[in-house]
């Protein structure tokens, strides 16, 4: 939710194209930022599960590419067929 709201900022200051560069870099880390500072205890499901906080961060990283990247795709079908 932070990461999008961080996005719709940059599209409504510098257009649509803005929205990928935001999505993958600065909006991600505001979001992870944000789960470190407000969510700490969150983080005991995963840790009880066996799972790392590295692998975490790194496969919610891969999740935030693919889907940028989907975006990107139908965003650019959009615009190709009108």
């Amino acid at each position: 939710m932070i990461n999008l709201t961080v996005c719709a900022i940059a599209v409504l200051l510098g257009g649509f194209d803005y929205f990928f560069i935001m999505f993958l870099s600065f909006g991600f880390l505001m979001s992870i930022g944000f789960k470190e500072l407000c969510k700490k205890n969150d983080y005991l499901f995963y840790s009880n599960n066996g799972i790392s906080k590295l692998w975490l961060l790194l496969s919610s990283y891969v999740m935030t590419f693919v889907a940028a990247i989907l975006i990107g795709l139908i965003v650019f079908l959009i615009k190709k067929i009108f």
